[in-house]
């Protein structure tokens, strides 16, 4: 149904409600176009030039019959009767009502060229028509003022007598509203008997056709326009005023739902009839239709709704209206000013859910749910970090050592941390480059001395001399450089020939020849080398050198050719790897240029989040902000958690919050993945960093303190005194053996075992002691124990929380092998069957 304000709209489109590929337009002339797919079954375009008008990239739209013959039209309707061909009801200024069926013969054949009007002599506009969507035979006209007639007149096509040119008007199968004007009408879906009417531009009313008296419902207000019911939602109306759009509830009509304010005034709305609570809007010389979201607005107390705006039109065309398709989800025919024509559907918002398990499932319109997993090809494109650590987590990365870790991961970056970190744990073990407790894993900057801001010790210049060639080369040493050479697995004699020849061997074995060469050539070893500034040789080198495609080559021949000492060309080579750079700068660079360029290299890594720069920074405290940079643009939270554990003191892991946020990350994913034994190995390492503090005890009866030998010792030292534990003589073997019987603090003696008599806490295990230089330990005299602890599990406190009785662990095992009851003598506890572990287990 379309609807009238008065000022005629330039042009109006609307689909069948009954074919699916056929929709009208009018304005000045009435059209009727057929749809026509040009994308082939197969999803590929149509060599056949498509006819008639150009919809989408998929459609276009045949002319198949356009009538002239009616003016000054103010509303029309399509005929809704399933099966049945396009036949109109149109609506005048006159107030006439006329059927169009474009010659076609038709079910209701003898409506064509047929009338309907007012009974009243003085023409008045006709603004709104509507077929009753079940009774196919009902059709509502909504009319202008006259103070004798009805504004509201419903037709039964099939039994009122029809009016032509020689025919006296026929009457109304039901009217309403004398002498007031009805300025848009809607008929109800599932109630086709109600229909919703605003009259005198100030009130909305639904009148039960059957009995126009019992009409209960009415509310005040302006927005009287564009009635429109809700398809899925009977009892939800739409209506507009100037830039209002109010929503309404036909079971409280006396107050809107909610109003909706547009930035200009609405011209049309229209419920989506395949969309729950989806709302389209129009308003005036806008290029964009507004999708209103109303599903909020229904369940929550305070009502909203999600808007937005989809452009159907091409540049920049005001739309003149639009028509959404009555069965095609989310499809819609918008018309623009110029009579342009466009088939548009409407994407949804997406309901996205990202599982922990990689699985994507989302909504795929109305009744389709899509989902893929990461086991689908389409995953790998997503380049979802979490898969790959998923992978890793399940290879025990992380929980193996450095070169272990380096073997299971693909990233170039991260494997060669972890080598490093290896190659670092060596040097520092053999003494060859010193650590500190906070640092021990010292990076360039840590061995350089240029943590701390100050300059970097002074360096000895030395000329070195090539081999076998006359000539001199500036080479800078210090034990600081020394170590730095190390770090960077150059640490060897270059005096050496063999510690060279090793190096050079070992890369031969790994195919790095050219980075042999490069090696050799930067610790002088012959090269064919000319000192001629201006030789045929260096000439043709530094020509050779820009087409050369390998790094190192590169590298080397840009060394050999060099003409200044700032070796630009090698440092800033960035094919060659960092820690070859580091070492060359080492060797070659001045104590001030090294010191920048070191500096300059660390910020520009940071900045980029790079891993490589922990080269630089080692396990000091500027690896913090460097693993939040490279978690930040890689959401590796798995390694930046392992790096953490296995490289930073445990004491400054603890004790930073940032650092704990990533391992409890780390953990709660592992969780959610249900991988428990990799969490709980993970979990090993943590607290193999730092164990926790213990956190059960034994309290004696009398005095309530702990009576275990492992005191607190935060209140050993508030007590400032040291319990001395009694050492019995030493047995023929030589051992010495723990014995106490008593508590350590009030002296009252433990409990007995209810079997061997003995008092718990009485030794059953030899523990031997560390050795005092031969001498025997006195009362005041303090130990150290080593290896097992004080009693093994079979003689440690087991009892019946019920009775209370108990005794050594293995002789109450051993008893309640063959028995039920408690062995304490006439107690009848069945302490046995008590346990909920007793049904698991034999007797």
């Amino acid at each position: 149904m379309f609807v009238s304000r008065g000022d005629v709209p330039k042009l109006e489109v609307q689909w069948s409600p009954v074919h699916k590929n056929k929709f009208i337009t009018w304005g000045p002339d009435i059209r009727m176009y057929e749809v026509i797919n040009t994308t082939i079954s197969d999803g590929s375009k149509s060599s056949d030039t498509p006819k008639g008008l150009v919809l989408s990239s998929d459609t276009a739209a045949n002319l198949l019959a356009t009538s002239t013959n009616h003016r000054y039209v103010k509303c029309i309707d399509i005929y809704p009767k399933p099966e049945s061909e396009i036949m109109l009801a149109i609506g005048h200024a006159n107030g006439k009502v006329t059927f169009c069926t474009f010659g076609l013969a038709t079910v209701n054949n003898t409506l064509a060229g047929l009338e309907l009007g007012p009974n009243s002599r003085f023409s008045r506009q006709c603004n709104a028509i509507a077929w009753n969507p079940v009774n196919y035979n009902l059709l509502a006209c909504g009319l202008d003022r006259h103070r004798s007639d009805q504004c509201v007149q419903v037709w039964d096509v099939e039994k009122s007598p029809l009016i032509n040119a020689e025919l006296s008007p026929g009457k109304p199968f039901f009217d309403y509203g004398t002498g007031e004007t009805a300025h848009s009408l809607a008929w109800f879906n599932s109630s086709p008997h109600v229909l919703a009417v605003s009259c005198n531009s100030k009130n909305i009313r639904c009148i039960d056709i059957r009995d126009a008296s019992k009409s209960t419902n009415v509310t005040q207000t302006r927005a009287v326009y564009g009635i429109n019911i809700a398809v899925y939602n009977n009892n939800h109306i739409v209506s507009y005023c100037d830039n209002s759009i109010v929503l309404w509830d036909s079971r409280h009509l006396e107050k809107p739902v909610v109003t909706l304010t547009q930035s200009k005034s609405v011209s049309k709305v229209q419920w989506c009839p395949t969309r729950h609570n989806l709302l389209g809007s129009l308003q005036k010389d806008t290029m964009a239709i507004s999708l209103h979201d109303m599903q909020q607005s229904m369940d929550e107390a305070e009502p909203s709704a999600l808007e937005r705006t989809v452009h159907p039109g091409q540049g920049n065309i005001h739309l003149a209206s639009f028509s959404w398709h009555p069965t095609h989800e989310n499809r819609l025919l918008a018309i623009s000013q110029t009579g342009v024509l466009n088939d548009y559907f409407v994407f949804e918002r997406m309901t996205l859910n990202w599982s922990t398990k990689s699985n994507i499932a989302w909504t795929y319109g109305q009744h389709n749910l899509k989902y893929i997993s990461d086991k689908d090809l389409v995953y790998s494109s997503f380049e979802d970090i979490s898969t790959t650590i998923k992978m890793r987590a399940f290879s025990q990365y992380g929980i193996k050592d450095f070169a272990e870790n380096a073997k299971l991961v693909d990233d170039p970056i991260i494997k060669n941390v972890w080598n490093w970190l290896d190659l670092n744990r060596k040097v520092t073990r053999a003494g060859l480059v010193p650590t500190t407790p906070n640092v021990p894993f010292p990076g360039i900057k840590t061995v350089l001395g240029l943590d701390s801001g100050s300059p970097m010790p002074k360096s000895e210049l030395k000329h070195v001399q090539w081999v076998d060639i006359q000539g001199t080369v500036k080479t800078y040493r210090s034990s600081a450089r020394d170590n730095a050479l190390f770090l960077c697995d150059w640490g060897f004699d270059r005096n050496n020939a063999l510690h060279i020849s090793a190096l050079l061997r070992k890369l031969e074995n790994e195919n790095s020849h050219t980075r042999a060469a490069s090696i050799a050539i930067f610790n002088f070893k012959n090269a064919c080398y000319s000192p001629d500034k201006y030789s045929m040789w260096r000439e043709l080198c530094s020509r050779t050198r820009e087409k050369l495609t390998d790094p190192f080559l590169r590298a080397a021949f840009a060394f050999l050719t060099s003409e200044t000492e700032s070796h630009d060309a090698v440092l800033n080579e960035v094919g060659i790897p960092l820690e070859d750079r580091i070492a060359f700068a080492s060797i070659f660079l001045s104590d001030i240029k090294l010191t920048e360029y070191i500096n300059t290299i660390t910020d520009k890594l940071l900045d980029q989040g790079n891993l490589t720069a922990i080269f630089l920074t080692g396990s000091s405290p500027d690896v913090v902000p460097l693993l939040q940079r490279y978690l930040d643009s890689t959401g590796d939270i798995q390694t930046v958690s392992i790096l953490v554990l296995k490289t930073i003191p445990s004491e400054i892991v603890h004790e930073n919050a940032v650092m704990m946020s990533w391992i409890n990350s780390y953990r709660e994913m592992l969780n959610q993945w249900r991988m428990w034994h990799i969490r709980a190995k993970f979990d090993i390492a943590l607290k193999a960093v730092k164990p926790p503090p213990q956190n059960v005890f034994l309290s004696c009866n009398y005095c309530g303190k702990n009576i275990c030998p492992a005191a607190d010792e935060k209140e050993k030292e508030n007590e400032k005194e040291t319990k001395v534990l009694k050492v019995k003589d030493q047995t023929e073997n030589g051992s010495n053996n723990f014995k106490f019987t008593s508590c350590p603090n009030c002296q009252s003696p433990l409990p007995r075992c209810a079997l061997c008599l003995a008092h718990l806490g009485t030794a059953s295990a030899k523990v031997p002691l560390r050795k005092t230089s031969g001498k025997q330990l006195t009362s005041n005299s303090s130990y150290v124990l080593t290896g097992q602890s004080v009693n093994s599990f079979s003689y440690w406190f087991s009892w019946c929380p019920t009775c209370n009785h108990g005794g050594h662990s293995n002789h109450i095992s051993d008893w309640f092998k063959n028995h039920l009851e408690c062995p304490v003598a006439d107690c009848v506890c069945r302490c046995y069957s008590l346990d909920s572990t007793s049904r698991y287990c034999s007797v």
